[in-house]
């Protein structure tokens, strides 16, 4: 039977993980199992929560680094990953005891490379409800193309996701030069393999934390979003022609939308008409027509109090 390897990458989640670290346990418990807790540098006591509570698992490691971000911890997971499929989890998710086997399932089924279920938020732990009926009755859907899909509607968080861990460590892991994980791992593995939407909530995360980078670095993940799409379209250039031109209304969309809700911008600024240039034509260049809807990320109340985080490029 074929085994999961569970990476759970830990940054200041110590009130969380109780809760998180228990799910964990519950999943698979009659295929072969490995746990990851990569730890990214945590000031708060979450390392020796998670050694406590895992002290008596088997097959568990917990690696330390220093701060590096999502995609740098999940790098640092993904290498080290060996079982064939691989389970990522947030460290303040909690996973529906019945996710990864249906997530498998689905998977066999549609012979996919990755799946892309649904995340709940809840206000009080006491919303968190599972529907394991509703989950055997979900059919999943198989987006005739991947990529497209991928860059149309974009992927929220990781922990409603199962991939072949073989495909992941075959794309490269997650962009190390993009902070936010999600989406750029997400590209890279529909550049490779077909994908399946599981349209059931497998997981459920709280929706007032403020340490989640869509509830307190919104403005991040949004240039994330962006700048994925640049360094995934220079990797690949062959690409651009067929996806140039989605990839580009996606990004200007979005900071068209930034723009208006969160930095104040009206019709004077440049973000409608980029948005509108996206329609009205295909930019010969489409990474350097994204990158020129990014500067708005740096507007407005959110990267006022947290700026963007920019990792150093490798040289």
């Amino acid at each position: 039977m074929s085994g999961v390897t569970f990476l759970c990458t830990v940054y200041n989640k110590a009130k969380f993980l109780p809760d998180v670290v228990a799910a964990i346990w519950r999943q698979v418990p009659d295929r072969p199992r490995e746990f990851l807790f990569v730890d990214d540098g945590s000031r708060d006591d979450s390392v020796a929560i998670v050694r406590k509570l895992t002290k008596d698992w088997p097959n568990c490691r917990i690696v330390e680094q220093p701060n590096g971000g999502p995609s740098s911890s999940t790098n640092t997971g993904i290498k080290l990953a060996t079982q064939t499929y691989l389970k990522l989890v947030g460290s303040d998710d909690v996973l529906a005891p019945y996710a990864t086997q249906r997530l498998i399932d689905v998977m066999e089924a549609t012979r996919t490379g990755g799946v892309f279920g649904r995340i709940g938020f809840y206000n009080d732990p006491a919303e968190i409800r599972f529907d394991e009926a509703a989950a055997a009755a979900t059919v999943p859907n198989v987006p005739k193309d991947a990529l497209g899909e991928v860059i149309r509607y974009g992927v929220s968080g990781t922990s409603p996701t199962l991939f072949r861990t073989s495909i992941v460590q075959a794309a490269g892991g997650c962009d190390p030069e993009v902070f936010v994980e999600d989406f750029a791992l997400a590209l890279r593995v529909a550049r490779l393999a077909a994908i399946a939407r599981f349209e059931h909530i497998v997981t459920w995360g709280p929706a007032a934390d403020d340490t989640r980078i869509m509830v307190g670095q919104g403005h991040q993940a949004h240039h994330d979003f962006a700048l994925a799409l640049v360094h995934f379209l220079r990797a690949h250039p062959e690409l651009a022609e067929t996806y140039g031109e989605l990839a580009c209304r996606r990004a200007a969309g979005r900071a068209w939308k930034y723009a208006r809700r969160a930095a104040g911008l009206g019709w004077t600024s440049r973000y409608p008409w980029l948005n509108l240039q996206s329609y009205l034509r295909q930019p010969s260049d489409a990474a350097a027509f994204i990158e020129k809807t990014m500067p708005v990320y740096h507007l407005g109340a959110g990267p006022a109090a947290k700026p963007i985080i920019r990792v150093p490029r490798r040289v």
